[in-house]
C-alpha cells in the first residue's frame, strides 16, 4: 500500500515530514495494557450506551476524568459537519484520512473564522464488555472563533457519524512534526486498511521508488487510475455536484460505509419524511416501495452476495406486511456489518430471506423467540439497533398475534430517539429505504419521527394484547415526554383502559413498579412522620449549610484550581435518573445529590455534614431506600420559568417529602405542585409536604415580575411507604412485583428492557 501523505501525495519513509501517528498517540483506560495493540485498534468505535456511560463508566472516568490520564476541560460529541457549517469554509480545501493534525491546521490557515483545537478523540473497544475499555487517540479539530462551536473536518468512516472529542488543559493534545518512520508507516497503513478498506489513492500520485510500504497482506496497492477519498468544502451546487461525482468514481460515496465497495443505484426520488412531521397517529403509515425482481440469497456464500441483492431483501421484508410506519434502517451500515461479520449476521439475512419467501418457521414460536431474543439483545447492547429492529420485524411477520415483537420494536425506536436527543449533536443522519443518500436532519425532526413511530408500535402491541403492562408503561411515558397533539387526553384514556384490564387500580396512579397491596392516596399528612418533624426542627441548620455551599460557588474564582467544590448538576445527567431528564418542559431543573445511586455522594456530602448526619440519624427510611436503589435524597433546585411535565414516579413502594429550603413565591404567585386531581399546593420555608409520587404530578415555578430572580429550593427525600413489607431488602422489587422485577424502573420508560 502506498502511504498517504498530509498533502494527498505519496509519503516516503525517512523523508516525508508531517504529524505522523505513532504508538504514543494512543492511550488506554485504566486496567488495560499500557500499549494499545492492533487488536484493540481494529475494534474501536463510538462509546456504546452514550450518554449514560459518560457518568457511569469508571474506565472512561479513569481516562478523561479530573484525575484521569487526560483530564478533560471540555467534552463534546462532534457530528458530521452541517451544510451551513461547510458553507462558511473556502472552496477547494482538501482534507485526508488519518491526518487530523494537518487538516486542522490547513483549515485554520485557509479561514479566519477557524482556530485549531488540540485534544483527543475517545473510542470504546467493541470487543470488550460495554463500559469497560476505552482508547484515546491524539486528535485535532477546529472551532469557530465567533460561536465557539466545534467542527471536525477530517474524513472518518461513515459508521462513525459521531466522534467523542476531548479538549484538555494540560497540553497533552500537542504534537510535534517528525520524519516518517517505518513503525509509523506500518501503523498508518494498518489504520487505513481497517478504517477505510476501500480507500483509493489519488490518480497519478507521485510515489517514491524507495518507499518500503508497497504491500499489505501480500496484495499490491499501487494504482495509477484510482481516485482519492478526500473531503472538499463546497459553496455552490456546481462544486457539490463535482464532489459527488468524484466520490462516486472512487467507489465510495461521501457518507458511505467502509464496507460499501459497490455503489447503490440512485433513484429519482427518495422517501419524503416531511409528511410525517405533523401526523396525529402514524399507526396506518407504511413504507411503499416499487415492485422489483427479487432473488433470495439463501445459502449463498457471503462473498457472492451483492449489495443490491442484500438491500432488496430488506426492502421486500419491510413492505411485506401492513406494519405501522417504520423508519428506514441504515442499510449501508448493516451491509458493512454483514460483509465483514460472522454467523450472527448471516443468520439475520437467512431468516429475513425465509420470511420474505414464505418459508415455514422451522422452530416452535416460543423456541424461535427465545433463540432470536439473545441475538436481538446482543445487537442492542452493541448499539446496533437497526439490526435488532429487523429481528423484531421478522418476529412481527412470523407471529402476528404475539404482542412482544411489536413492543420490542417500540423499545428500540425509543432508544434510538433518546440516543439522538442526548447526543448533543444538532443534526443526525436519517437513512432512506430506496437507495437515495441519507440526509442530515435536525435532532428535533428525527426525534419526532422516531417517537411517533414508537408510539404506533406500542399502540399496535396493545391492540394485539390489551393486557400487556410494559406497553402501557412505555406508551404513556413516551407520550408524556414527547407531547404529540392530544397526548394528555389520550394518556388518561389509556390509563382508564389499563385500569379496566387490571394493570392499575386508579387512572391517576400509573407507576411501572406497582405493589397492589399498598393503600394509596395522593397526599399525606407530614405531621404523621417522625422524619418530617426532625427535618422541620433542623431546618435552620440545613438552610445554613445550603446557603454556605451556594456562596462558595458564587465566590469561586475561575482561575483557582484548588477549589474543587462540585457545582449544581442537571437532573437526568447522572445514572439512574435518565427518565427525569426528559421531564423539564421549560427552564432548568438542577440538583445537589446527597444520597443517590445506592450510595452517599461524598464529593457533595462534605459540604453538608450536619444535613447528612440528620438524614442518617432521623431519616433512615429515606437513606435506606436510596441505598436500595429505589429513590434519592437531593436538594431540588428550580430556576424561574421552570415547568416539569405531568408524570408518575417509578414505584408506589415509596412516598416523597419536600422540605422548603428557599421558597421565594407562594402558590398564588405561580409556585406550586399538583398531584392527581387534587388542588395544587405550594411550599413554605421550614415546612414539609408529603405526597405519593406514583400519582400523576406536575410542578410549576413561573417567572416573577421582580428583577431579582431567585431559585426555588427544596430538600427532596423519597422514603419507604409506611406499609411496605420489604423495606431495606435488596430484593424489594422482585419480592413485591414479580412481573416488573427484571426491569430497571428508574430508567423506564426511556430505555426499558425488552420483553422476552
Amino acid at each position: 500500500m502506498v502511504l498517504l501523505g498530509p498533502d494527498g501525495t505519496g509519503a516516503t519513509v525517512g523523508q516525508t515530514e508531517s504529524y505522523w501517528l505513532c504508538s504514543d498517540d494512543f492511550l488506554p483506560s485504566e486496567g488495560q495494557p499500557s500499549v494499545v495493540d492492533r487488536v484493540a485498534l481494529g475494534a474501536l468505535g463510538f462509546p456504546r450506551n452514550w450518554p449514560q456511560t459518560y457518568s457511569q463508566s469508571a474506565a472512561l472516568k479513569s481516562l478523561i476524568g479530573k484525575k484521569g490520564r487526560i483530564p478533560a476541560s471540555r467534552v463534546a460529541v462532534a457530528g458530521v459537519p452541517t451544510p451551513e457549517e461547510m458553507a462558511r469554509l473556502p472552496q477547494g480545501l482538501k482534507l485526508w484520512p488519518l491526518h487530523s493534525f494537518s487538516n486542522a491546521e490547513r483549515a485554520a490557515s485557509s479561514s479566519s473564522c477557524l482556530r485549531v483545537v488540540q485534544g483527543w478523540a475517545v473510542y470504546e473497544r467493541s470487543d470488550q464488555p460495554t463500559g469497560t475499555s476505552f482508547v484515546a487517540e491524539r486528535y485535532w479539530w477546529n472551532v469557530f472563533s465567533d460561536s465557539g462551536a466545534w467542527i471536525d473536518l477530517t474524513p472518518r468512516p461513515s459508521g462513525w457519524q459521531q466522534l467523542l472529542l476531548v479538549e484538555v488543559s494540560d497540553g497533552s493534545g500537542a504534537k510535534q512534526r517528525s520524519v516518517l518512520t517505518v513503525a509509523s508507516s506500518e501503523l498508518h497503513a494498518f489504520l487505513l486498511s481497517k478504517r477505510f478498506p476501500d480507500f483509493r489513492m489519488p490518480q497519478q500520485m507521485p510515489i517514491a521508488a524507495s518507499s518500503p510500504i508497497s504491500k499489505v497482506n501480500g496484495t499490491s496497492q499501487h494504482s495509477k487510475t484510482q481516485q482519492p477519498l478526500a473531503k472538499e468544502t463546497v459553496c455552490n451546487e456546481a462544486s457539490q455536484s463535482k464532489e459527488t461525482t468524484r466520490h462516486a468514481e472512487s467507489g465510495i460515496s461521501k457518507n458511505s460505509s467502509p464496507a460499501a465497495a459497490k455503489s447503490t443505484p440512485q433513484k429519482n426520488k427518495g422517501l419524503d419524511y416531511s409528511k410525517f412531521d405533523n401526523i396525529e397517529d402514524s399507526d396506518d403509515e407504511k413504507i411503499v416501495a416499487k415492485p422489483m425482481p427479487l432473488t433470495l440469497p439463501i445459502g449463498v456464500p457471503r462473498e457472492a452476495v451483492t449489495r443490491d441483492e442484500y438491500e432488496k431483501v430488506w426492502r421486500a421484508l419491510l413492505t411485506k406486511r401492513d406494519l405501522p410506519f417504520t423508519p428506514a434502517p441504515d442499510l449501508e451500515q448493516m451491509w458493512g456489518y454483514y460483509k465483514y461479520g460472522g454467523t450472527d449476521e448471516q443468520a439475520l439475512l437467512d431468516q429475513a430471506c425465509e420470511c420474505v419467501g414464505n418459508f415455514p418457521l422451522r422452530l416452535e414460536p416460543e423456541d424461535w423467540k427465545n433463540k432470536t431474543y439473545s441475538l436481538t439483545k446482543k445487537l442492542e447492547m452493541e448499539s446496533r439497533e437497526d439490526e435488532a429492529r429487523m429481528w423484531a420485524i421478522i418476529g412481527i411477520i412470523r407471529m402476528p398475534k404475539d404482542a412482544d415483537p411489536l413492543y420490542n420494536h417500540g423499545v428500540l425506536l425509543n432508544k434510538m430517539c433518546d440516543k439522538a436527543k442526548f447526543s448533543g449533536a444538532p443534526k443526525v443522519r436519517l437513512p432512506s429505504l430506496d437507495g437515495t443518500e441519507s440526509k442530515l436532519v435536525p435532532v428535533e425532526q428525527y426525534c419526532s419521527l422516531f417517537s411517533r413511530a414508537a408510539i404506533a408500535y406500542y399502540r399496535r402491541a396493545l391492540k394485539v394484547d390489551p393486557k400487556q403492562r410494559p406497553a402501557y408503561i412505555n406508551l404513556i411515558g413516551c407520550m408524556e415526554r414527547n407531547e404529540p397533539s392530544g397526548w394528555y387526553q389520550e394518556v388518561h384514556e389509556l390509563a382508564v383502559s389499563a385500569v379496566k384490564n387490571g394493570i392499575w387500580y386508579n387512572m391517576w396512579q400509573r407507576p411501572p413498579h406497582f405493589v397492589t397491596s399498598l393503600a394509596a392516596k395522593p397526599w399525606h399528612d407530614a405531621g404523621e412522620f417522625e422524619m418530617c418533624r426532625q427535618l422541620e426542627q433542623n431546618y435552620q441548620v440545613i438552610r445554613d449549610e445550603y446557603d454556605a455551599y451556594i456562596n462558595r460557588l458564587i465566590n469561586r474564582k475561575d482561575w483557582d484550581d484548588s477549589d474543587t467544590t462540585p457545582g449544581l448538576g442537571d437532573v437526568g445527567d447522572r445514572p439512574g435518573a435518565l427518565h427525569d431528564g426528559g421531564l423539564t418542559k421549560s427552564g432548568k431543573w438542577k440538583e445537589v445529590p446527597l444520597f443517590t445511586n445506592c450510595t452517599l455522594q461524598r464529593e457533595y456530602a462534605e459540604y453538608f455534614p450536619e444535613t447528612v448526619r440528620i438524614l442518617q440519624t432521623h431519616c433512615r427510611d429515606a437513606t435506606g431506600l436510596a441505598f436500595c436503589g429505589g429513590g434519592d435524597v437531593i436538594f431540588s433546585v428550580l430556576t424561574p420559568g421552570t415547568r416539569l411535565r405531568p408524570h408518575c414516579g417509578p414505584s408506589n413502594a415509596r412516598l416523597t417529602c419536600h422540605l422548603g429550603v428557599r421558597v421565594p413565591r407562594t402558590r398564588q404567585q405561580g409556585s406550586f405542585i399538583r398531584v392527581a386531581a387534587d388542588e395544587a399546593r405550594g411550599w413554605e420555608e421550614g415546612r414539609c409536604i408529603v405526597f405519593d409520587d406514583s400519582f400523576e404530578h406536575e410542578v410549576v415555578y413561573d417567572k416573577s415580575e421582580s428583577p431579582i430572580l431567585e431559585d426555588r429550593v427544596v430538600l427532596l427525600a423519597n422514603f419507604w411507604h409506611p406499609d411496605f413489607a420489604f423495606k431495606n431488602d435488596p430484593q424489594w422489587r422482585e419480592r413485591s412485583d414479580e412481573m416488573m422485577a427484571s426491569l430497571d424502573v428508574e430508567s423506564l420508560p426511556q430505555t426499558a428492557v425488552m420483553k422476552t
